[in-house]
């Protein structure tokens, strides 16, 4: 039973159809009747506006995650704010921190690998540059230059002329007086010819030795190895032997005498030879022109019987003899 003064009892104000908060009955079924209204296990209304935002219907969010007016088909411009809000102080701080970090990271690793890809992009640019330069090269029609000659060159000598038949016979005659002389091919070749004259007539033994030599090309040869650059070495060796004999040579080191307007290079070496009681006068005459060297040797010999020839006398004919042979081989053919 009911005391005077006291308060309605929550049995009687709920048959009013209110509630201890005041809310008439009338409104709440009202609310009860429209769409999204609901009751939970306790009688209470729930709008699911107090849900976190996970928890929310995926039907009652937008595009942008807040939550959508059901009954306007838009956004709750005013409400999404306040989710949003009420969303951001419900979230822990440590959450907050973790997206950041990860959110920094994300960066990192994007700008590695944004350099990543413009240092490939570089070095294929760089590759194909440099193909591109080779590819050029490679296809230029003009020859490559070997390193060294492997056949003749223009101007240079196929074949040289015979030494016996290239002295004169007046060269003969005069450098080498009798009716006694001899004759000895040694060997003829297109490329090298050798012969010698002998006059043995008391009191004049005289021997005069000729030789024409073509060379060819040859990679151990100076420059690059032509033709004409093997014979000038040869000419270089000669001349050094010649100044400086082998030990126990009876020949004594030569005086070498350039010789001018023959040929492309000339010069010409006096010796003395000792062999026993025996002395002979040697001189040396050496040609080179282009590919082809031209040996001419004149001696005197002195013994008991025989009588010296001047040294004068001997220049001059193998310088003689020289030039017929070097007369003989300009009219060869060259290539």
């Amino acid at each position: 039973m009911a005391q005077q003064g006291s308060p309605p009892s929550r049995l009687t104000r709920r048959a009013e159809g209110g509630d201890h908060r005041g809310r008439g009955g009338p409104e709440r079924s009202r609310r009860a009747e429209q769409p999204g209204w609901q009751r939970d296990a306790f009688g209470r209304e729930d709008t699911g506006a107090d849900l976190p935002s996970w928890a929310e219907p995926s039907s009652y969010r937008g595009r942008s995650g807040r939550p959508a007016d059901p009954q306007a088909g838009g956004f709750a411009g005013e409400a999404g704010a306040a989710a949003d809000a009420d969303d951001a102080r419900r979230e822990p701080t440590g959450g907050r921190a973790a997206n950041r970090r990860y959110g920094r990271a994300a960066a990192t690793r994007l700008r590695k690998s944004r350099r990543r890809v413009y240092r490939l992009c570089g070095l294929a640019i760089v590759v194909c540059v440099v193909g591109a330069v080779i590819a050029v090269f490679a296809t230029q029609s003009t020859p490559q230059r070997q390193p060294y000659v492997t056949t003749l060159q223009p101007g240079e000598f196929t074949s040289v002329p015979s030494a016996c038949t290239s002295i004169s016979a007046a060269v003969l005659a005069q450098y080498l007086p009798g009716k006694d002389r001899t004759m000895t091919n040694q060997f003829s070749l297109s490329t090298q010819s050798q012969c010698s004259f002998t006059i043995d007539a008391k009191p004049v033994f005289r021997l005069l030795e000729v030789g024409a030599q073509a060379y060819q090309p040859f990679a151990a040869a100076s420059g690059n190895g032509s033709a004409s650059d093997n014979a000038r070495d040869n000419l270089t060796l000669t001349r050094s032997t010649l100044a400086t004999p082998p030990k126990k040579s009876p020949l004594s080191p030569a005086q070498i005498t350039p010789l001018a307007k023959l040929g492309q290079q000339a010069f010409v070496a006096d010796q003395r030879e000792t062999a026993g009681n025996i002395t002979s006068d040697v001189v040396t005459v050496l040609v080179l022109e282009r590919n082809v060297l031209i040996t001419v040797e004149l001696s005197a010999q002195q013994s008991p019987g025989f009588s010296p020839a001047p040294v004068a006398t001997l220049e001059a004919g193998a310088i003689a003899a020289a030039k017929d042979v070097l007369a003989k081989l300009l009219t060869q053919p060259t290539a």
